[in-house]
């Protein structure tokens, strides 16, 4: 007894005749009959008494055989539906872990794109540090993560995603608003917003201002670039972060300008290496893809950085 044999029972059931059964299986009528008789001697009992010149009959065995048969159907029916679902992205589940700097900005445009295309499909952000990114990517926690750049660590791979040109950005209504861009002599004396000692973008911007014989005032160190948004807009200070993050401020009063010499944020995808990407996976970093370089075109990110483009391997 096989499936296609029931399949051949289950519209004969249906149709109560053999062609009509053979025309709604696109096969021909001998081919219905044999499938017929293949499951009758297989079960070993009689589902059909034909007779010449009259209609098909249904034995009792066939009527109580097909409630069975049925009930067997809407199960494969429903995985047949589920594995449509799958096939089309119509549901799933996917986990995204970011650092704020791309979680708070980027992300949600990324979220909104992909949701018009696969509203099925149910998506988890959790924001975190990078360091905690990697390790719940390594972890094979989440499919997709972003993050700053770190040594190799084992359990997943890392590909350049986004190389972003810092911008400074200064409080409402600052007496350098007006400027086409900013070089470190601006910034002398300004009270500056910093990130934390041990970040590589605070060593590569303090270097520049040391370059420069330059000294500010820093008056705060935060972790997040966000919170250096909050802090630059209520005009706590002045400080240099990814323009994506400071963008959502602009509404506030915040000022974003060019700053010299240019000083870049690299951003990793990182994926697990031990489980392969689930298709929805690939769908959403190919639609993150699209959004970004949407973004990089419109100058979200900056200046077009050098060598941008797609995301290249990084061992």
């Amino acid at each position: 007894m096989n499936l296609r044999q029931l399949e051949a029972f289950r519209a004969v059931m249906v149709t109560r005749s053999i062609t009509q059964a053979a025309q709604s299986m696109h096969l021909s009528q001998p081919a219905v009959s044999k499938l017929i008789a293949d499951l009758e001697y297989a079960i070993g009992f009689k589902l059909f008494v034909r007779s010449k010149g009259s209609a098909l009959t249904v034995t009792p065995e066939a009527e109580y055989f097909y409630h069975e048969v049925e009930r067997s159907f809407i199960g494969v029916d429903a995985l047949k539906k589920t594995a449509d679902d799958i096939r089309n992205l119509s549901t799933g589940n996917l986990h995204i872990a970011s650092l704020p700097a791309l979680a708070f900005s980027f992300l949600p445009h990324v979220i909104r794109a992909f949701q018009k295309r696969h509203p099925g499909v149910s998506i988890h952000l959790d924001t975190h540090s990078s360091s905690t990114v990697r390790q719940l990517v390594a972890n094979q926690q989440f499919d997709i993560g972003l993050a700053t750049r770190a040594h190799e660590v084992a359990g997943m791979s890392a590909s350049t995603f986004l190389r972003s040109v810092g911008a400074c950005i200064l409080p409402p209504g600052h007496r350098l608003a007006d400027r086409a861009y900013i070089e470190p002599a601006d910034l002398a004396g300004e009270p500056f917003i910093s990130l934390m000692h041990g970040d590589r973008t605070r060593r590569r911007v303090d270097r520049i201002f040391e370059d420069a014989g330059v000294e500010r005032d820093l008056v705060v160190e935060t972790q997040y670039a966000i919170t250096h948004c909050n802090l630059v807009t209520l005009g706590v200070g002045c400080s240099i972060v990814n323009p994506a993050t400071a963008i959502g401020f602009v509404s506030q009063g915040l000022v974003i300008l060019p700053f010299r010499p240019r000083i870049e944020f690299e951003y990793l995808l990182y994926t697990p290496s031990f489980r392969a990407l689930s298709q929805t996976a690939l769908r959403f970093i190919e639609i993150m893809t699209e959004v970004r370089d949407e973004m990089v075109a419109a100058g979200t990110f900056g200046e077009p950085p050098v060598g941008q483009g797609a995301p290249t391997d990084d061992t």
